[in-house]
């Protein structure tokens, strides 16, 4: 099965509700997707994506130097592909090339899987049929009071959520300690919360106020410094007995390896599009494994619900509130989450199928960015 072409596009939309955290407030979603089709007449789909920047590099990097490089290759030689991509494309570092190959090698596992009519969560291995789920929100505005904070955890736990995740990092820790326990109150016992902090805290910061949090029982702390302070998330995990969870500003196996091996991190959160695809994620599970770690993908709900399925240390999916492919009204066959718990599709490949005429309707375009482009980092 030889690959003959390939076709991308990139999409900019905006989340279906507002999102914001406490170091960043969103205004766009930019899906690249990547159909690539060969001489059998099997088309894989493969997908990548950014938050507010740098789609059309992605998109352009794929077209003017990446898809020459797989045409005439045979598609089911997962490995040749990746390898070849990633040596081609190493000296722009980490980052933009790995979301780029991500695109490619999905493609190149969606079509594996309707050339063996399997599934992805079986070509992975097939550890099991479904996982837990936990919703989680990004709302941490000025504007959002706990009244309205209460209302959607209300909202959550009648689709059947145990397992909620909020986003934490207000500059009065008390401010945030009463969110988390007024939540933990609606969940009740046999509930949990999670905690994200999108790298808000210094290191210093993180051993006070993380101590604060530590009696609270919560399921983990998120990202609480910056991702590349390997040694101060170290500290942390010998500071406090709360889970660390990171990893979705990582790109690569070999940083998952060294917060491993630092002992730095107690769930592994890589992100599918980040790594550069299933070929990388896969190891990196493995990886975790072998020191005795979960995963628990980032974002991408439909996709890693089909990569946590293939292995045996999977924790739980995240579903992502007014983020997931479904919730943005893109797919033909809706994925969804019932009553808290992911079921793949049994459709080959990885069962996404999009709706091409929505999908359209949200085409990216370079001129309109240039001229609207304003960042949300804070």
């Amino acid at each position: 099965m030889k690959i003959q072409q390939l076709i991308t596009h990139a999409f900019r939309m905006p989340p279906s509700v507002p999102w914001e955290d406490a170091t960043n407030k969103v205004d766009g979603l930019e899906f690249i997707v990547v159909e690539i089709h060969t001489n059998t007449g099997l088309v894989g789909t493969g997908l990548s994506y950014t938050v507010d920047i740098g789609g059309t590099v992605i998109k352009t990097l794929i077209d003017d130097y990446l898809q020459n490089l797989v045409i005439g290759m045979e598609a089911l030689n997962y490995e040749e592909i990746w390898n070849k991509l990633q040596r081609q494309s190493r000296r722009l570092g980490l980052g933009v090339n790995s979301m780029a190959i991500a695109a490619i090698d999905i493609a190149i596992w969606d079509l594996m899987g309707k050339y063996y009519k399997q599934p992805l969560y079986k070509l992975l291995g097939g550890a099991r049929n479904q996982i837990p789920a936990y919703i989680s929100e990004i709302n941490l505005s000025t504007s959002d009071t706990l009244e309205k904070l209460l209302d959607r955890v209300d909202s959550y736990i009648g689709q059947g959520y145990s397992t909620v995740k909020i986003k934490i990092g207000k500059d009065d820790i008390d401010e945030d300690i009463e969110r988390i326990t007024k939540v933990q109150e609606r969940l009740g016992k046999s509930g949990k919360v999670l905690v994200d902090l999108n790298q808000k805290w210094s290191a210093a910061e993180a051993l006070y106020k993380g101590s604060k949090l530590d009696g609270l029982q919560l399921g983990w702390i998120e990202e609480p410094i910056l991702y590349s302070d390997i040694q101060g998330h170290a500290n942390l995990k010998k500071a406090i007995r709360t889970p660390i969870a990171l990893g979705e500003s990582m790109y690569s196996r070999h940083q998952f390896l060294e917060y491993l091996k630092a002992d730095a991190v107690d769930i592994v959160q890589a992100d599918v599009a980040f790594v550069a695809g299933i070929t990388e994620w896969h190891k990196i599970a493995h990886l975790a494994n072998a020191f005795g770690k979960p995963v628990a993908p980032h974002y991408m709900m439909e996709l890693s619900l089909q990569l946590l399925c293939g292995v045996q240390n999977s924790f739980m999916l995240e579903n992502v509130v007014g983020g997931s492919f479904t919730e943005l009204g893109l797919l033909e066959v809706p994925i969804v989450v019932k009553n808290g718990i992911g079921i793949p599709s049994d459709l080959p490949g990885h069962g996404i199928v999009f709706n091409k005429e929505k999908l359209a309707s949200y085409e990216l375009d370079s001129a309109s960015v240039q001229k609207t482009f304003v960042g949300g980092s804070k």
